[in-house]
């Protein structure tokens, strides 16, 4: 029990602390590190494993960021990921992936492409 109330102790003074370190960041500014953080997550549960860590393509898929980067919109980008390329061998996510999940990868790609959103695991 007193092992169970010393962790419990550090998880909040760890949620404190990470709450008065986001409290002086910009609301913006938090909310952008947020959703590159859930973009990155979503890209890494779904599209990672063919498409690479951080989109810079795989064995068995090609670089997103050349895609976006050369002029994929997010809605052309939405119809593939949703509908899939069944002649190049990628399956469809719809059913699985909602609209926001998709969005947020989108914008993680973009970000990429960009260098908006650096590789590695975005804070």
């Amino acid at each position: 029990m007193r092992l169970y109330s010393q962790v419990a102790r550090l998880a909040t003074a760890a949620a404190l602390a990470a709450s008065a370190h986001l409290a002086g960041a910009p609301a913006a500014t938090a909310q952008a590190k947020s959703a590159a953080h859930e973009g990155w997550r979503q890209y890494m549960v779904h599209c990672a494993r063919c498409h690479g860590d951080d989109a810079m393509g795989g064995v068995m898929a090609p670089d997103l960021r050349t895609s976006v980067s050369r002029g994929m919109d997010e809605q052309s980008f939405a119809t593939v990921v949703l509908e899939g390329r069944r002649e190049k061998g990628m399956p469809g996510l719809k059913g699985q992936l909602t609209d926001a999940q998709v969005k947020v990868i989108y914008d993680y790609v973009a970000g990429r492409a960009s260098g908006k959103i650096k590789a590695g695991r975005p804070a």
